[in-house]
């Protein structure tokens, strides 16, 4: 009887499992009591795991925290939203797949964005994770700028309209408006992208007065 490849399918998939059983475990705890206040030792408890497994097959807790910061940025459901960016050949659309995409990663992982404004200051690890996370966030707007250029809809250039984006679009935005104010999600979603358009001075509703005025016409 041959013996069980050490790379089987079957451990790989039992390893990708414990991994994101620490992350959720994580994700909870750093919550519940805060990313200080939590240790690596509670983590791998709620996990079900032992202390050495959370360190070997992801680390300690600075690492944790880019890691959900990375799984964000990677959730195939907020990608769905962005890939209409570059599907599209209407501006308007392309603002509203941005704005889309950006309110469900602050709606989705509002505690992931929580933990960087609470920690960034005070702990290195954090800041980390918050710096590289906006290097991410940046950059993904830059593909939106470009994408808004490409198109001749865009007057200003890339670099003001990333700065435009990321002003309103970050999760402080979203957290003043639902959290502070009580808007409800899709009402800060519509308000951000009108804003954003007078800004950029993007028509956002060129389409869909085109469809309105064939409609009326017919």
């Amino acid at each position: 009887m041959p013996a069980t490849s050490y790379n089987s399918p079957r451990r790989r998939e039992a390893a990708a499992q414990t991994r994101q059983a620490i992350l959720d475990a994580a994700r909870r705890r750093f919550a519940e009591r805060g990313y200080a206040a939590t240790t690596i030792q509670e983590i791998a408890a709620a996990a079900r795991v032992a202390a050495a497994p959370v360190y070997a097959s992801v680390g300690g807790k600075p690492r944790l925290l880019d890691e959900l910061v990375s799984s964000a940025a990677a959730d195939t459901r907020r990608r769905a939203a962005a890939d209409r960016v570059t599907e599209t050949e209407d501006p308007g659309e392309v603002l509203r797949g941005c704005v889309a995409a950006a309110r469900f990663g602050a709606q989705e992982y509002a505690d992931v964005f929580e933990l960087m404004l609470t920690t960034g200051r005070a702990d290195d690890g954090a800041a980390a994770a918050a710096a590289k996370a906006d290097q991410g966030f940046r950059g993904g707007l830059g593909v939106v700028a470009a994408r808004l250029r490409d198109l001749g809809a865009l007057p200003g250039s890339t670099g003001e309209a990333v700065d435009v984006l990321a002003y309103f679009l970050g999760y402080p935005s979203w957290r003043r408006l639902v959290g502070d104010f009580g808007w409800s999600y899709p009402a800060a979603e519509t308000w951000l992208v009108a804003r954003i358009a007078e800004t950029l001075r993007i028509d956002h509703l060129g389409d869909a007065r085109q469809a309105e005025a064939s409609e009326s016409a017919q």
